[in-house]
């Protein structure tokens, strides 16, 4: 928690230099892949080096998640993301990327999310799950880790509006089940000020 703390405060003291710089922003993004999407609003901070135009940028949004598993159900969730960009920032830019699920992270939320079973009542078996095997499944149990992405992006500045193209690489998982497409592509649209 407190490299978190840390994180956060280093988000806070970029942003408020960035803001100087008019290179803080509001955005709407979406995401997607078949039927399943990530779509959500937030904000964005660009911290760049004048002379070079190299340099990153961090960003936290909140939005809602539709993703299919391998056994074709589709969960949904709210996606609290926070990402940090690398790359060459100018009328025209290309970066990577990587983020990470930030309330899972914060909440440690890696519970079932929305796991049923079959027949939607308790047995034996469920209560001597959570009674006896609930040690061995937090230490073998890997399947609900912190979902995180890497990316490659491009984009536009135009003035205060900014429009990018990204694909991004998702490990996105809740305990009981695997998402079944971790490639995800999406359009952004930022009013930067």
């Amino acid at each position: 928690m407190k490299i978190l703390s840390i994180f956060i405060f280093l988000i806070l003291s970029f942003a408020v230099n960035a803001q100087t710089n008019n290179n803080v922003g509001f955005f709407v993004k979406n995401e997607i892949h078949d039927n399943d999407y990530i779509s959500g609003i937030g904000v964005e901070a660009w911290l760049i080096n004048d002379e070079t135009q190299i340099g990153f940028a961090v960003n936290s949004s909140i939005g809602k998640a539709e993703v299919t598993d391998e056994y074709d159900y589709q969960h949904s969730y709210v996606a609290w993301d926070l990402g940090i960009k690398f790359g060459y920032f100018s009328d025209v830019f290309v970066y990577a990327e990587l983020g990470l699920d930030l309330g899972e992270l914060i909440l440690q939320d890696r519970d079932e999310d929305d796991y049923d079973d079959e027949d939607n009542q308790v047995d034996f078996g469920d209560i001597l799950g959570i009674l006896v095997l609930d040690d061995y499944y937090d230490e073998y149990d890997r399947s609900n880790d912190i979902d995180a992405y890497v990316g490659v992006g491009v984009g536009v500045k135009l003035e205060n509006i900014v429009i990018e193209g990204y694909s991004r690489y998702r490990q996105i998982d809740g305990e009981y089940w695997k998402a079944n497409n971790q490639v995800f592509s999406g359009m952004k649209l930022t009013i930067m000020f």
